[in-house]
């Protein structure tokens, strides 16, 4: 097919998502950076930014200088909600804002929204009309749900087009060189056919693609842990524990070993995940199962794009997952419990296995007692972590309405080299850390606040981002990322502090692999234009919610009924439009779809 169609359809995809090792995913909105103050604080930070402040106390830069671009303000509007929670009270205050002023000239006023729904509020406001100087937003790729709403501001003209600028800049320049850029942030988002200019900036981008590589001092070693006890007591190695049927008999083995948690209660073999049950733990749990690698969905041996509840597979997650509730292998609120009471009985040992948890929880680092049971293999029969190469994370666009754009550029242009970087993550020199042997080490007192997780601490009496502990702006607006190379650790005080010090050790006993598998899921290209109507009624359904309902079936024929209706539910609902869609993009690209055997 060679229709304009299928080339817009191929122009949506061959995106590479974030995989940024310090930021952990969280639901809702976006995969955010961890939220760094408490609401009751910041919503004075929110209305203390929303008014206009006087300029800095501080001597604006002169024209002298190196870094100096003008002596004006620059109002910025956030769609994200970590943002508008970890700011200053007072950023005239703040030394990393003062210090902005005093290099650039420039007095930053960073305003935020509070709502149910960013996304909805970046809709409403561009509609009125009603952005000031910028504007930032979460854009992990070109099917998220916010790049619609960016993109029809930008055809219809409300940003400014950059691209002139970019051409000499320090950073941006780089995302014109061939490969920098992931294929979906290259062709969909900044470069697109269809602009006759650049108006959306995408950030987070990693200098170097280290995505299949692990890094122990940053990124997280997540899935299921087991008791370090129970493994020695029954003389199991968890490096072989590595399909279905390896699993149900470890569990086996669990309940007929007679253990008991601390207070003297009957392990659970099988119990929820740290924060509480829910139907996420089946991505570990059933992973040699998963026939559906792209969201539920898979090519079949003819090549034919096909979702799982079409095969036979789903009887078999739910026929496994009966089994281990029926013989007492799994806790029975495995799905249900709330986060407090799993917290509970994963501290009092009450699971042999927790379904996930990673190594910078403190029942992990602060003790002994676990180990990690796993990856399963997945269907392919590898334990590897798929992952999609460089990616981004959130965005930027100029308003065309404001004065000399190009001054806004060259901020941001210089907030991303390392001189900006340096400052937007450690704060000053000589206040909040010194150099030593050409690299940032925190002072003693900053150093035991980012140990404490003192967060409004270091909001309101540095200012910087600290990798997500600090002002989150300054964290959430870097790109050509490389924070190991150029500063000598992943985060501010990573290595210089102790608090992680065993998370970082655990990671190196028990390093993950990747598998480098490239394109989007199928399900993101829900969020095309041609298929609102199918999103609109498969948003309604949950197949892991179903497969949970059929496991707790009073019968084997009612669970098989369960399937059954949502089968049916997914077909009236589009099932054969998506699949043809998906398959065209596919048939394009085999790089565009995450489709892996």
């Amino acid at each position: 097919m060679k229709s304009k169609a299928l080339k817009n359809a191929v122009a949506l995809v061959a995106a590479l998502t974030l995989t940024m090792g310090t930021l952990a995913g969280c639901g809702g909105e976006a995969a955010s950076t961890p939220a760094s103050a408490s609401k009751e604080a910041t919503s004075k930070a929110s209305t203390s930014t929303e008014t206009s402040k006087e300029a800095s106390t501080e001597a604006p830069a002169e024209e002298t200088n190196d870094t100096f671009i003008a002596d004006r303000k620059v109002v910025i509007q956030a769609y994200v909600d970590d943002i508008g929670y970890a700011l200053p009270e007072d950023t005239s205050t703040s030394p990393v804002f003062q210090e902005i002023k005093k290099r650039t000239g420039i007095d930053l006023e960073i305003r935020y929204t509070p709502s149910d729904s960013d996304s909805k509020t970046l809709a409403a406001q561009l509609a009125a009309g009603t952005i000031p100087d910028m504007i930032v937003c979460y854009l992990n790729n070109s099917v998220r749900k916010e790049f619609p709403i960016l993109y029809k501001a930008a055809k219809e003209g409300m940003f400014a087009d950059v691209s002139e600028f970019m051409k000499n800049s320090k950073v941006y320049s780089k995302y014109m060189e061939p490969g920098y850029l992931p294929d979906d942030t290259y062709k969909n988002i900044v470069f697109r056919d269809d602009f006759d200019g650049v108006y959306l900036m995408h950030l987070a981008i990693d200098a170097v693609d280290r995505s299949t590589e692990f890094n122990p001092n940053s990124d997280y070693v997540g899935g299921m842990w087991i008791q370090k006890k129970i493994v020695d007591a029954l003389g199991v190695d968890v490096k072989n524990i590595r399909t279905m049927d390896d699993f149900y008999n470890l569990l086996v083995a669990i309940k007929n070993g007679g253990f008991t948690d601390d207070n003297g209660n009957a392990v659970w073999p099988l119990g929820p995940k740290y924060w509480g049950g829910s139907v996420d733990t089946l991505d570990y749990i059933l992973r040699g199962l998963d026939w559906g690698v792209s969201d539920g969905y898979n090519l079949d041996d003819e090549g034919k794009v096909k979702h799982e509840v079409e095969t036979e597979y789903s009887w078999k997650k739910v026929e496994f997952l009966r089994k281990l509730l029926d013989e007492g292998l799994m806790n029975p609120e495995f799905f249900t419990m709330d986060s407090t009471r799993a917290e509970e009985v994963s501290k009092s040992h009450n699971s042999a296995i927790m379904a996930d948890c990673h190594n910078y929880v403190d029942v992990i680092y602060e003790t002994s007692d676990w180990i990690p049971l796993g990856p399963l293999n997945d269907i392919a029969g590898q334990q590897s972590k798929v992952t999609n190469g460089k990616g981004g994370y959130g965005c930027w666009a100029i308003s065309a309405e404001a004065e000399n754009p190009e001054e806004i550029f060259k901020l941001f242009d210089y907030l991303a080299t390392e001189e900006g970087q340096l400052l937007c993550e450690y704060g000053v020199e000589g206040v909040s850390y010194n150099m030593v042997d050409g690299k940032p080490v925190l002072t003693d007192e900053v150093q035991q606040h980012v140990d404490a997780g003192d967060n409004d601490w270091l909001i309101n009496n540095v200012g910087a981002g600290f990798g997500g502990q600090g002002v989150v702006f300054f964290d959430f607006m870097q790109t050509d990322l490389d924070s190991e190379a150029r500063f000598g650790e992943s985060r501010p005080g990573a290595g210089s502090g102790d608090t992680y010090t065993t998370a970082v050790e655990i990671a190196k006993a028990y390093p993950p692999t990747y598998r480098l598998v490239k394109g989007l899921k199928a399900s993101a290209f829900l969020n095309a234009s041609e298929m609102a109507d199918v999103k609109a009624q498969m948003s309604q359904l949950n197949y892991k919610e179903t497969l949970v309902q059929a496991a707790y079936a009073d019968s084997d024929s009612e669970a098989q009924k369960i399937l059954d209706s949502f089968k049916k539910q997914l077909e009236a609902a589009g099932l054969a439009q998506l699949e043809e869609y998906v398959q065209n993009v596919y048939d394009a690209d085999h790089d565009a779809v995450q489709f892996y055997k």
